[in-house]
């Protein structure tokens, strides 16, 4: 601070050519401007100024030390701005769109990123996996999370997570001890199989068709994953989902997650998506390097 106050004054009197014009211009004594420029000719070891007649000319030393002190200036001017732009982000909004199996670990995203921000207001959409990607292009959605999306260049691709289909069952169930599963293992059991506008549900039916040779069938078919893990707990049949569809119930132990071991077994991927070409706002660049972040804790293969 001491430094900052001497090298405003200096700069000043550098401009005005004098310590009385120097000083009129900073509204202080002209004896007090001239106590920091012989401050800084001491620390320096040489003088910064010619004392003239006609007023103050700078020495060889002295334009070196305005160079300084302009970059000086320059650069708290580029911090000031960065730390404007940080306090804004506590006051700014993210636009997130994002497919239901996705709630929980958005959910716990959310929680986390807020411990930095809490001042962030998010508008969260869920929507299909297709209908989310629209959205994001056409601009409604700054951030997507979405399932297997397209192949598009106008989608860039933020972070991806690669998980495995399974089933979910009660921890009492019959086959909750294998660890894993087969279709095999399935083949007499009540089946709750997603709806056909969930992704997971022509995985499952593409393997189902290869293993068994017939069609898949369910005795309840359903658009929710909330629903689906409703239908386990309550005992009506095996559900179909992956893991981090099941977070929390998994965490406290009310249900009971069993990869699906198949040979040729499709893999899907939940993304992390935005726009090409458009850039999205600075609370959305954290939250979407924050959410890329909590996908690499799953401890599953991320790109």
């Amino acid at each position: 601070m001491i430094f900052a106050r001497a090298a405003i004054y200096f700069e000043e009197v550098a401009r005005r050519g004098a310590l009385r014009r120097a000083a009129d211009a900073l509204r202080i004594a002209p004896s007090a401007v001239d106590r920091q420029i012989l401050q800084l000719e001491e620390e320096f070891g040489t003088r910064l100024f010619e004392r003239t007649a006609t007023g103050m000319r700078m020495t060889a030393a002295g334009e070196l030390l305005l160079d300084g002190v302009r970059r000086w200036r320059r650069d708290m001017q580029r911090i000031t701005a960065e730390i404007d732009n940080l306090v804004g982000l506590r006051r700014g909004e993210v636009n997130v769109g994002l497919i239901e199996g996705a709630s929980e670990f958005v959910a716990r995203g959310i929680r986390t990123f807020r411990d930095a921000y809490p001042g962030i207001h998010f508008n969260l959409t869920v929507d299909g996996s297709q209908n989310v990607v629209e959205q994001v292009l056409k601009g409604d959605f700054e951030v997507g999370v979405t399932v297997n999306p397209p192949d598009n260049a106008a989608v860039r691709i933020e972070r991806t997570m690669i998980y495995d289909l399974g089933a979910i069952v009660p921890p009492d169930h019959a086959l909750a001890a294998k660890g894993e599963i087969t279709l095999l293992d399935c083949i007499d059991q009540p089946l709750i199989i997603p709806a056909e506008n969930l992704s997971l549900r022509w995985i499952l039916e593409k393997a189902w068709n290869r293993r068994m040779g017939t069609s898949l069938r369910g005795i309840v078919e359903v658009n929710s994953t909330r629903m689906m893990k409703a239908l386990v707990v309550n005992g009506v049949g095996i559900g179909w989902l992956s893991a981090f569809d099941a977070l929390t119930e998994l965490a406290d132990g009310s249900l009971v997650f069993l990869p699906l071991i198949e040979d040729k077994l499709e893999l899907s991927t939940l993304s992390i998506v935005t726009a090409s070409g458009r850039n999205i706002s600075a609370p959305a660049t954290l939250f979407v390097q924050h959410l890329s972040h909590c996908m690499e804790k799953q401890n599953v293969p991320t790109i």
